[in-house]
């Protein structure tokens, strides 16, 4: 593994190639997932052993994905105690365990330090969401937050020979705060600490107390904390450049172009954003209306989001030109359609975004109780995780600064890949790979096949010109050499809860079933209802028998099968 830096606002690997960084917020380290999951009596009791599993079954499904990022948001409540010093619990010896995986897996490591998720009253980290914005200005806070983020950068890691964080490999970006907070000229008078900070700043520069003074007074500040912030993670000697958030579309509009000016004048390399097309359209709506939310066409909020300033149209300013960026987070509300993440993929790319990290990756086991906003897991949302692959193609595939523009408001045919509003999914092809997230329409073949039928790499579900299959799992069709083909299916996924309503206590809201078998069809030159056929199910191998009428057989999710030409 490469340690990466930033030159002329790039994000390079030390051999000098421009980083790509494809993957997934990845939280078993965190307790407020667990409180989520104990209420459907996941989980108890506790057993590290069993939980180490599920983090190891995850990875494997994140990998197949072809992730090679994970952030991990940490709850800063879980693991720190009034003063900030570390509290050796489960939480940290999750977040040991997670981290060490990602090294031993080569997949690389997005850290933010400072969170409120899950606060408690035994942290020095407040429950209070409002005091969030004191932890750039109150300077008691400010000290045991440094003491607690460097215990944490020169903790030892007993799952990797004692390697401290700051050291290891996969230590790919770091992050002070996650979604930092600031005050108004109104509200910070409501804390003392900090007001008494503010009024000092005005005195030390002879200003009256205006919105003007304070916006001065906020944007030093922030540019201070940013630099100080760059500053600790220099002086540590940390293996990765430092992200500074600036959040969502129309940000600037809420936090202030003053906190904007100071993250592009301060001394950090990253600038971070993040993109939930529905999230604001999902505010205050009750359960029934939700399901609308999924529904609607965000393909033109992304053409806004790069084309509107107030979006995310102020990265392409000349001022963050020196800046790398990344996504920290993205995902789509309450939607279980399968358009979006190329779409977004492609913004990224011309917005100059070299990395980014979907949130949140639902864990196997967890992932079938789950029914809320975000949802993605390999099995349980199979046309998502398929398109989601094919996103992090496109990621990999388009050129960085492109201008952003869709065929049209509803579609979209570019170099190598396919979407559709209309039809609620996606594709991708290049001379190697082929994804789709549901059965194919004509015009995604017409546009991506041109004739090719020789794919390295199929994942799909439904039916292509090359394959099809009635189960709802996604399968990987794997060419090993000119004569073998390795297939693994996936379980049949259904939601038996709507994703978009809560589920009650220990109630499924996604059942996996590897009862039912479907037919199993191939298209692929040199291959016939002649060909062997053999079925791997727990480690003893049978043969199968072919179907008349060309490469089809009866298959059964949950198995593998090996094909001979």
């Amino acid at each position: 593994m490469q340690k990466l830096h930033v030159q002329d606002g790039t994000l390079y690997f030390a051999d000098g190639t421009e980083a790509l960084l494809w993957g997934v917020n990845f939280q078993p380290s965190l307790s407020w997932e667990y409180r989520r999951m104990a209420r459907h009596g996941l989980h108890k009791p506790f057993d590290m052993d069993k939980y180490k599993a599920m983090i190891d079954e995850g990875f494997d499904e994140i990998q197949q994905m072809n992730c090679n990022l994970i952030r991990i948001h940490i709850a800063t409540s879980d693991i720190t105690d009034t003063e900030g010093r570390l509290i050796e619990n489960q939480w940290l010896d999750a977040l040991d365990y997670v981290i060490a995986c990602a090294e031993k897996r080569e997949i690389y490591v997005y850290l933010s330090f400072l969170n409120n998720i899950g606060a408690t009253s035994g942290s020095f980290v407040s429950k209070n969401a409002m005091r969030k914005a004191d932890w750039m200005v109150d300077p008691k806070f400010m000290t045991r937050a440094e003491s607690y983020i460097r215990q944490l950068l020169n903790r030892s890691n007993r799952y990797n020979k004692g390697q401290t964080y700051k050291s290891s490999a996969a230590l790919a970006i770091v992050e002070p705060i996650n979604e930092p907070a600031y005050f108004t000229h109104q509200n910070i008078k409501e804390f003392t600490n900090c007001n008494e900070v503010y009024q000092a700043w005005l005195s030390k520069n002879n200003k009256q107390d205006t919105k003007e003074s304070f916006s001065t007074f906020r944007y030093e500040n922030t540019k201070e904390y940013v630099d100080r912030m760059v500053k600790l993670f220099c002086e540590e000697d940390v293996n990765a450049p430092m992200a500074w958030s600036l959040g969502w579309p129309r940000a600037i509009e809420w936090t202030g172009e003053d906190i904007f000016q100071a993250a592009a004048d301060s001394d950090a390399e990253l600038i971070s954003i993040c993109l939930y097309p529905g999230q604001s359209e999902s505010s205050n709506k009750s359960v029934d209306n939700l399901k609308t939310v999924g529904e609607a066409n965000y393909l033109p909020y992304i053409q806004r989001s790069y084309e509107n300033r107030e979006y995310h149209g102020w990265l392409l300013e000349d001022r963050f030109k020196s800046k790398a960026r990344v996504v920290y987070e993205f995902e789509t509300f309450y939607n279980q359609s399968s358009y979006l993440y190329p779409a977004m993929a492609k913004l990224f790319r011309s917005l100059g975004i070299q990395a980014a990290a979907m949130w949140t990756y639902i864990l196997p086991g967890q992932a079938e109780y789950t029914a809320a906003a975000h949802h993605l897991n390999l099995k349980t949302t199979p046309n998502k995780a398929a398109a989601f692959m094919a996103a992090g193609q496109v990621m990999r595939s388009e050129p960085r600064f492109k201008k952003y523009k869709t065929s049209s408001r509803t579609d979209d045919h570019f170099q190598h890949a396919s979407l559709s509003f209309e039809f609620g999914c996606s594709a991708f092809a290049d001379d190697e790979t082929l994804i789709y997230s549901e059965t194919m329409p004509e015009n995604f073949a017409r546009h991506l096949l041109d004739g090719q039928t020789e794919f390295k790499r199929i994942v799909g579900r439904g039916e292509s010109p090359l394959a099809s299959f009635s189960g709802t799992g996604l399968y990987f069709i794997e060419s090993t050499s000119e004569d073998i083909l390795r297939i693994e299916i996936l379980p049949d996924a259904e939601f038996v809860v709507p994703h978009y309503r809560p589920n009650k206590p220990r109630e499924l809201a996604v059942r996996l079933s590897t009862d039912q078998h479907h037919v199993f069809e191939l298209n692929r030159s040199g291959y016939s209802e002649h060909s062997q056929v053999f079925r791997t199910t727990g480690g003893l191998r049978e043969a199968v028998t072919c179907l008349p009428g060309g490469l089809r057989f009866n298959a059964k999710p949950g198995e593998r099968y090996e094909i001979l030409k």
